[in-house]
């Protein structure tokens, strides 16, 4: 391989080689006078740069142990380059044991680096000597310099990944009716807006919006399942963008726009509408359902709504706890003031402190010039709402409490105050007195918070409002979208009314939206419904002891499947699979229990 070749090469594992720089200048001090050198080695067992004792390094020139060389095993044969890289095990080989007779005299350990997500093999280190210098420590001086360089991949990976929450920020602040998606450069998912979900269900698209989380994919207690799966793929090239930070490629965004169905182009469309809410409306009116329980909500709600003091709203995923906190902000005195929304459970530590606090110039690396006002002061004289409170990291929990008792606020990097009055009202899915019991929110804090608790039904508690939800959503759509008017067939209401719905009104919302945009019938039935809902019929068996006969609900049984199929794919592991199902983990308890699923059969 000629110098511009090898070049090319280093180019294209610049991530490997940067990672490797720091243990291979370490190696230089290490390894002089040491008789031994130290090669970076690419996947293809192409070895990239080396270090080490300099007589050594001078020598193995002559065996052809330098940059440029391949030495993957189908090239070379036994040595520890290749044979490391194709069993994916650390090795020794001294002496005789190498295949080439001409390097004989020389003892190799090698150890292969992996990707510390994805397990995948990156390259290898190798330590190599004349045979005269064999120890046992060559072969873990070479585990430990790959065990090294996967450490600073982590660090490369996770700084990329803030780097690309805090460029993107701004982006999924402002309001927009497109789906966003952030990703890294290998298409797995860092966030979504709220949008997503909606429109990816509009155009069809199965794609499992939890954020990949890479600190649980550091867990060296279980081997790697496999489940990650880029979905970069299964988006349209013109709805992805590349992202560059100081001209290096770090990730890509991506804007999924809302599908427009075919209609009247002399048809004017109307005004766009929430599929959920009445936008005409105000306060809880806006908000759909008929059922004593849910209008026991509003009730307490409405009377909350005029009171200045903190308001805890409790319930499940998809609920609609930030539609209630809206509502009762424009049923407040402060309805002419700002209401301010943000989620504590999609941001990293620092990111979080910096929308809640705001920053100052040159508070820290990355820091808009100009600094930027946080969330808590750009509620002042209005509503602040905290979605997912829960998952507040401890350590800003005393700081936002100081906030809430002394009403004042300093941004990142500031010394002196500045007066803040806003009225909170947070939301949880999570039971919070077990989070204080169990040590992971802080009881202080959560007295403070929750001065009212209101709990929002979920949907299988409304039984009579799903199919009024429904069709307002339904209504919603041919508002927005424009077309002729769509109906929900009988079969298809009675499979609504019978699902037990573990993602609520979203969910609901999801599947309406699919079904409405995957038939050109004016009559959405079953088999508008998307995979894994798709083709369903309900079947009915027998009870021979009493003579009456049960309905087995399809919806119910496709349920099920997927809760086996994720608990399967995290191998038994039921925190993973709640975050892949995008429910509570104390929801899926209930479920297994609901459903007589063991979990040990998967573990």
């Amino acid at each position: 391989m000629n110098k511009c070749q090898l070049d090319s090469l280093k180019e294209d594992y610049q991530g490997l080689i940067t990672a490797a720089k720091p243990i291979i200048r370490d190696a230089e001090n290490l390894l002089a006078d040491s008789g031994t050198i130290m090669h970076l080695v690419a996947p293809d067992g192409t070895i990239l740069c080396s270090q080490g004792d300099d007589n050594t390094l001078d020598l193995a020139n002559n065996y052809r142990l330098v940059p440029g060389v391949n030495w993957s095993e189908q090239i070379a044969g036994t040595n520890a380059i290749g044979t490391a890289l194709r069993t994916g095990s650390s090795i020794q080989v001294h002496a005789f044991e190498h295949f080439c007779e001409n390097i004989n005299i020389w003892t190799c350990s090698a150890a292969v680096i992996r990707d510390p997500f994805e397990n995948t093999i990156l390259g290898a280190v190798n330590i190599s000597g004349l045979k005269e210098t064999l120890h046992d420590y060559c072969l873990a001086l070479a585990v430990s310099g790959a065990h090294l360089i996967e450490g600073q991949l982590v660090q490369q990976q996770l700084a990329k990944r803030d780097q690309l929450l805090g460029i993107t920020l701004e982006l999924f602040s402002i309001p927009r009716n497109d789906g966003l998606l952030l990703l890294d450069l290998n298409g797995y998912l860092i966030r979504s807006n709220h949008q997503a979900d909606r429109v990816l269900a509009a155009r069809g698209l199965k794609i499992n919006l939890s954020p990949f989380d890479p600190i649980l994919s550091l867990n060296k207690n279980e081997p790697f399942s496999g489940q990650l799966t880029s979905i970069i793929h299964q988006l349209q090239p013109e709805w992805v963008e590349p992202i560059y930070h100081h001209g290096e490629h770090i990730g890509f965004i991506a804007i999924v726009p809302f599908p427009t169905p075919r209609h009247n182009p002399t048809q004017k469309l109307p005004k766009e509408t929430n599929i959920i809410t009445d936008n005409n409306k105000k306060g809880f009116s806006r908000l759909v359902g008929n059922s004593a329980l849910f209008q026991k909500s509003i009730k307490q709600a409405t009377r909350l709504a005029k009171t200045p003091i903190p308001v805890l709203l409790q319930g499940e995923t998809g609920v609609g706890k930030e539609m209630f906190a809206n509502a009762m902000h424009e049923m407040s005195q402060a309805n002419n003031k700002e209401f301010i929304a943000l989620n504590c459970g999609s941001l990293s530590r620092d990111l979080l402190a910096g929308e809640l606090f705001g920053y100052i110039e040159g508070a820290f690396t990355g820091a808009r010039r100009g600094g930027m006002i946080g969330k808590i002061e750009a509620s002042n004289g209005g509503t602040l709402f905290l979605d997912e409170i829960g998952e507040m990291p401890l350590d800003l929990q005393p700081i936002f409490l100081r906030v809430l008792q002394e009403s004042e606020i300093c941004r990142i990097g500031e010394t002196y105050p500045r007066k803040v009055n806003f009225r909170l009202i947070a939301a949880t899915n999570r039971n919070l007195a077990q989070e204080v019991t169990e040590g992971r929110f802080r009881m202080d804090l959560y007295y403070r918070i929750s001065s009212m608790i209101l709990t929002i039904p979920p949907l299988r508690e409304r039984n009579e409002d799903i199919l009024v939800l429904a069709e307002h959503i339904l209504e919603g759509l041919t508002a927005q979208h424009g077309g002729p008017k769509k109906t929900i067939s009988p079969a298809l209401q009675s499979l609504l009314q019978h699902h037990r719905w573990p993602g609520n009104i979203r969910e609901l919302s999801n599947l309406i939206t699919a079904a409405y945009f995957l038939t050109d019938s004016e009559e959405l039935t079953p088999d508008d419904l998307p995979s894994p809902l798709q083709n369903i019929t309900p079947t009915t068996h027998e009870a021979h002891n009493d003579q009456t006969v049960a309905t087995v609900n399809p919806l119910d049984q496709a349920e099920k499947e997927v809760i086996c199929r994720a608990i399967q794919e995290h191998g038994g592991n039921l925190t993973q699979a709640a975050k892949q199902l995008n429910i509570a983990k104390s929801t899926l308890y209930n479920k297994l229990n609901k459903y007589g699923i063991d979990r040990s059969a998967y573990g």
